[in-house]
């Protein structure tokens, strides 16, 4: 009888411990935040994403009441950083600082997460340019398509990490005027653009905001923007469209986009009140001159409409990658449908995550670190 005794209280007491708990979280979740918050960042000090990470960063604090501190987590495609946040309980102290970048580290072999997994906060972004130094023979795109029609392969063209945007990018430039060049990856945009003023490369293709102080000085001259639209630089002109003349380059199904993410499985009381904090620091002075003087363009995406394009971003880059045999892994592996099909062509914030916390992976440090 006794014993019988001991076990129902011992059973009573277990099932109190979980009550208990779930009642300490919510009270947690509702005075969230109680000390400082930190964003990992995936891209390296002094580039567009980290840039951007720390001045919303610095926007959000105000609204939120703590201090937002961000520190660089670089490696493994994204995967270092991918893997730390993920790892991290579901207390909304850790965001990611991520970039459009981040879209393939699953076939990459960065991170076993998808966009799926997360939810999505885009600060801003910038169109692509090719440019090069001032002292080269190229002054238009079609002296550059020349070249390279002349002399295949040998042109050097730096843009940053294999399978990343500006890759992508000068993917669709050399199959649209029908050129090869010689790819030359480097570990970012900062080090790719470095290349050309040494004379290591060629051409560099990355954001226009990235170039935009170079190009200022007059080191670098842009020949075109990689998209479909011209771009008016200040003090510049107008830099023309290459999709003028090779219209496959508008087909190209990414963008850039700089900003943070947050795994989706975090409470949605915690997310709502950094929805809050992110749109009220987007119409801050401070986010529109950060913007304005570093050439990008305002985006203020989250929730529903982030989470669908970062999907759709995720499904037609990855198969892109995988079917011109530069990723490791099958989109199919990790669940990606190819584009237009199931999950991409509809809303992301209808569906759950794909991954959870307890199936933790590693990062695969196979390809460079990102510096975007």
């Amino acid at each position: 009888m006794r014993l019988r005794i001991v076990l129902a209280m011992l059973l009573a007491g277990s099932g109190a411990i979980p009550n208990g708990c779930k009642g300490s979280r919510q009270r947690a979740e509702r005075s969230w935040p109680r000390r400082p918050i930190q964003i990992s960042c995936f891209a390296d000090a002094g580039g567009g994403t980290d840039t951007v990470c720390r001045a919303i960063a610095g926007a959000m604090e105000p609204h939120l009441g703590a201090k937002i501190n961000v520190t660089n987590r670089t490696g493994g495609a994204g995967g270092i950083a991918l893997h730390y946040v993920w790892s991290r309980e579901r207390d909304g102290y850790n965001w990611g600082g991520f970039s459009e970048t981040i879209l393939p580290a699953s076939v990459m072999g960065g991170h076993h997460t998808t966009a799926r997994d997360w939810t999505y906060y885009m600060v801003a972004g910038a169109p692509g340019v090719l440019s090069v130094n001032k002292s080269s023979a190229y002054r238009t795109l079609k002296d550059f398509v020349g070249a390279a029609k002349a002399h295949p392969g040998k042109i050097r063209v730096a843009a940053a990490i294999t399978g990343g945007l500006w890759h992508t990018k000068l993917v669709f430039l050399t199959q649209a005027a029908g050129i090869e060049v010689n790819v030359l990856p480097y570990k970012g945009s900062n080090p790719s653009q470095l290349a050309v003023l040494s004379g290591e490369a060629d051409a560099v293709l990355t954001s226009v905001s990235e170039q935009a102080e170079l190009i200022k000085e007059g080191t670098l001259a842009p020949l075109a923007m990689i998209e479909a639209e011209p771009y008016d630089f200040p003090g510049h002109g107008v830099i023309p469209a290459a999709a003028a003349d090779y219209p496959r380059v508008a087909q190209a199904p990414v963008r850039q986009w700089l900003g943070f993410a947050l795994p989706a499985d975090t409470p949605p009381e915690i997310l709502a009140k950094v929805d809050e904090a992110f749109d009220r620091a987007m119409a801050s002075p401070e986010i529109a001159r950060m913007t304005g003087s570093r050439q990008l363009t305002l985006l203020g995406l989250r929730g529903r409409e982030a989470n669908t394009l970062a999907r759709r971003m995720e499904s037609a880059w990855t198969w892109l990658l995988y079917e011109h045999g530069m990723a490791q892994k099958s989109p199919a592996e990790f669940g990606i449908p190819k584009p237009g099909e199931g999950a991409a062509a509809g809303s992301a914030a209808d569906a759950g995550p794909t991954s959870q916390p307890a199936a933790v992976s590693g990062p695969v440090t196979t390809a460079p670190a990102a510096q975007g």
